[in-house]
């Protein structure tokens, strides 16, 4: 919200909630704050990539697998799991820097505090596959960093390790 209240032009990949309505007025909410919203599904990576050759910020929700894609396999907090390809295949396709954040709610203060760490570092060595599994582990490793810093503040609301499963 701040981004895009400071001029700045913002794209939100979103996944669609069961409820439509609460849905559509969420997309409403979004675009009232200056964000383009992209919902999650066949076209959302289209949409993604022309938003980033447009110049625009692009949010990607990328701790956890969202709808019904496959995602890469990664160690994350020492279990194995799986977590978005996206992100890291935008990135190395477009170019785009991709950099880990998170937004924290400081109660003392009654504000938000948002920390941006510095773009991960991904370089094309062999199979694309290959350099987007690398790259996400990466990128697993700054989400661990991140989490760690206020884990009571990280909303996880479904499974998200095999062991949860059991």
């Amino acid at each position: 919200m701040y981004l895009a209240r400071t001029g700045r032009p913002v794209s939100v990949v979103v996944e669609a909630l069961a409820d439509r309505a609460v849905f559509d007025w969420f997309i409403g909410f979004r675009r009232s704050l200056g964000m383009e919203v992209i919902e999650v599904g066949p076209g959302a990576a289209l949409a993604s990539s022309r938003a980033l050759a447009a110049g625009r910020i692009l949010c990607l929700l990328a701790d956890r697998i969202v709808g019904d894609i496959p995602g890469v396999e990664v160690e994350f907090f020492g279990e194995t799991t799986r977590l978005p390809a996206g992100p890291v295949t935008l990135a190395l396709r477009t170019s785009a820097p991709l950099l880990p954040a998170a937004v924290y709610f400081e109660s003392g203060n009654n504000q938000h505090l948002a920390v941006v760490r510095p773009p991960i570092k991904l370089e094309r060595q062999g199979r694309l596959r290959d350099d987007v599994t690398a790259g996400t582990q990466t990128l697993a490793r700054e989400f661990e960093a991140l989490i760690r810093r206020a884990p009571t503040q990280w909303h996880l609301m479904q499974p998200n390790w095999p062991s949860d499963l059991k």
